[in-house]
């Protein structure tokens, strides 16, 4: 398999400049780690560290641990030669990291759930249980774990959820054997990623998605080759629906064949990206570093391999009556006839290739409520495209959002709300994407209005769904002179039809100050 190179995303805008001398060997570790970590039989094998798989973030964390816990003086180079060597031979197959992209992408406000009916409690109440799923250790090491806690962070066994009952002993004999069963250091999934031939994303790609409270856009973007093993550069030239161009490029480095992080700028405003290149249409997110809230879930389909067909429209849904610009993704739409079904007319081509249409529409006021049919030349496509007249029900995401207030060396975290429609009730409900709305916020009980929550929080914008929260205080308007925290009701109203509403719950809590990329 085609080796890979790179480091955690916190310290990506570090590691990234030095591209060109970074080397997958082992002669780092050797340097700068044996000499608490024995080299054992065979090329390539430490103790402790050869039983442990984990992503380019974990291995990163790890790495960081050692210096900050043990004392480790290790050059910005050796850092990077560790952690790209370790992803690259001892990281995690797409089927292993696949359950827990969401952490991985940095998505905040993730709702968690597993399989194990103490795991949340004895695990997940301090970190995100997430962050032990992306690892992969024997028992022993399963065990080691839990020594290395108490050892560790004495007051574990004294805290809440976990001083009502023996909790070291739960962790070596419940948990342990479990991690150890669900997540053994072998596995198929990674045997077989080890023969697989890996993804090369050098060549010509569309990229598409939603730019909170911008729009969807679309770009195409360019990859090649850049300095260093399995280094890159790309360009970026596309557009918001509206027409707004929208410009980019950016670096990438590319870990275990298939995890790919990058730092983009994108109409001059920088940005970090993860993507998983396994699959036949890479996805991940695209975020701003400083506001992890802030950021696009994006897919991207390379250009000259991609079957014929449409795969995306912006955006999802047409509204009877109105005049839209609407944009077709694919391959092959550059021949034939464009059909948009019964009450759509087309009364401009804006532009066309072989993967992109970008059209100007017009909707009758008479629109059948449904599935449009969508027809491209000979193929037809009945469940991308909505037609509508009103919409039956909303859906605000997430259903509890978390906030932060910051100041200059604690960033704030914003509120990002999205609203979206729906036909229909149930199983049978026709998706229609983001509907227009107006946003608006309210205290969420009686002790959120008491204080004046909505007041000091921080403000919602009611045309795009984002929160923006206050200043960090102590904040001598309050009573108590407390902070600028809050509890709040977001509520999303469809434009005209101010009866259809979802709400959810933002609370607006302090800073983090410890933000590793695996939280």
């Amino acid at each position: 398999m085609k080796q890979a190179f790179s480091t955690g995303l916190c310290s990506l805008a570090l590691l990234l400049p030095a591209l060109a001398q970074a080397s997958p060997s082992g002669e780092a570790i050797n340097r700068y780690c044996t000499g608490c970590h024995q080299a054992q039989d065979g090329a390539g094998s430490w103790s402790r560290i050869s039983q442990q798989r984990k992503t380019p973030e974990g291995w990163d964390m790890t790495v960081a641990r050692m210096q900050i816990m043990h004392g480790l003086e290790l050059p910005a180079d050796a850092r990077r030669d560790i952690v790209k060597y370790l992803a690259d031979t001892q990281g995690l197959a797409p089927e292993e990291s696949a359950p827990q992209r969401e952490l991985i992408e940095r998505r905040l406000n993730r709702i968690e759930s597993f399989d194990h009916p103490s795991y949340q409690e004895m695990c997940a109440r301090c970190h995100t249980g997430g962050r032990a799923q992306l690892q992969q250790r024997p028992l022993e090491e399963w065990e080691h774990l839990m020594h290395f806690h108490v050892g560790q962070f004495q007051t574990t066994e004294y805290q809440a959820m976990a001083r009502d009952r023996d909790w070291f002993d739960i962790a070596l004999n419940e948990i342990a054997p479990w991690l150890a069963e669900t997540q053994d250091l072998e596995s198929e999934a990674w045997n077989a990623w080890q023969q697989a031939e890996a993804p090369d994303p050098e060549g010509d790609w569309q990229l598409w998605g939603h730019w909170p409270g911008e729009g969807d856009f679309y770009a195409d973007v360019n990859i090649t080759a850049g300095e260093g093993e399995d280094a890159y550069t790309l360009t970026l030239a596309g557009a918001f629906t509206n027409g707004r161009p929208l410009t980019g490029e950016g670096r990438a480095i590319v870990y275990t064949g298939y995890e790919w992080r990058a730092n983009l700028e994108l109409n001059g405003r920088g940005f970090q990206q993860v993507l998983d290149l396994s699959g036949e249409r890479p996805s991940g997110r695209i975020f701003d570093d400083r506001d992890e809230a802030f950021g696009m879930q994006v897919e991207m389909m390379p250009v000259a391999a991609a079957a014929p067909g449409l795969v995306a429209s912006q955006p999802a849904s047409l509204k009877a009556g109105e005049r839209s610009r609407l944009v077709l993704l694919g391959q092959g739409l550059n021949e034939g006839e464009i059909e948009l079904g019964e009450g759509v007319s087309v009364r401009d081509v804006i532009e066309r290739s072989d993967h992109r249409l970008v059209l100007d529409v017009m909707t009758n006021a008479d629109l059948a409520p449904g599935w449009l049919s969508v027809r491209i030349g000979d193929r037809s496509h009945d469940r991308l495209l909505a037609g509508y007249r009103s919409v039956d029900r909303l859906e605000v995401s997430p259903a509890l959002g978390v906030a932060r207030v910051g100041n200059d060396k604690t960033p704030p975290v914003s509120g990002v709300f999205t609203a979206l429609g729906y036909l229909g009730e149930g199983e049978a409900s026709i998706p229609l994407g983001q509907v227009p709305v107006r946003w608006s916020v309210a205290p969420w009980d009686e002790i959120a209005e008491g204080e004046e929550d909505v007041k000091f929080a921080g403000v919602l914008d009611a045309a795009t769904g984002i929160f923006t929260p206050a200043g960090a205080g102590p904040n001598p308007l309050r009573r108590f002179n407390t902070n600028n925290a809050g509890n709040l009701r977001v509520t999303a109203s469809v434009v005209g039809q101010e009866e259809v509403q979802d709400e959810a719950q933002l609370i607006v809590t302090v800073q983090r100050w410890n933000n590793p990329p695996l939280r």
